[in-house]
């Protein structure tokens, strides 16, 4: 199966459960949308949460946890659909928005 196909069939799969998924940790979605919406937090092109430098200790851990739980499913997901966990990251930051700038 061709990359290109593999990634449509995970596409289709995941969508929107992924993102909900990705975004619902306990209590991170309410403080991770906060944290976005005043540019303490952005999405890489990669899949993956950066913290801005000026951002608190907490939102940083915060950071750091989504970013460990999100590499476990890319992982997980990759395994189930044959493609790498960057393929992975990639169609997910596709998804999820603000991108840093």
């Amino acid at each position: 199966m061709a990359i290109r196909t593999k990634f449509r069939t995970v596409g289709r799969i995941l969508g929107p459960i992924l993102i909900l998924a990705l975004l619902s940790p306990g209590l991170f979605a309410a403080d991770l949308d906060q944290a976005k919406q005043r540019g303490m937090v952005c999405e890489l092109p990669n899949g993956f949460l950066r913290a801005a430098n000026s951002a608190p200790a907490d939102v940083t851990t915060m950071v750091k946890n989504i970013n460990e739980k999100r590499k476990q499913e890319y992982a997980r997901i990759a395994s189930e659909h044959g493609v790498t966990p960057e393929d992975v990251g990639k169609l997910t930051a596709q998804k999820l928005s603000p991108k840093c700038q």
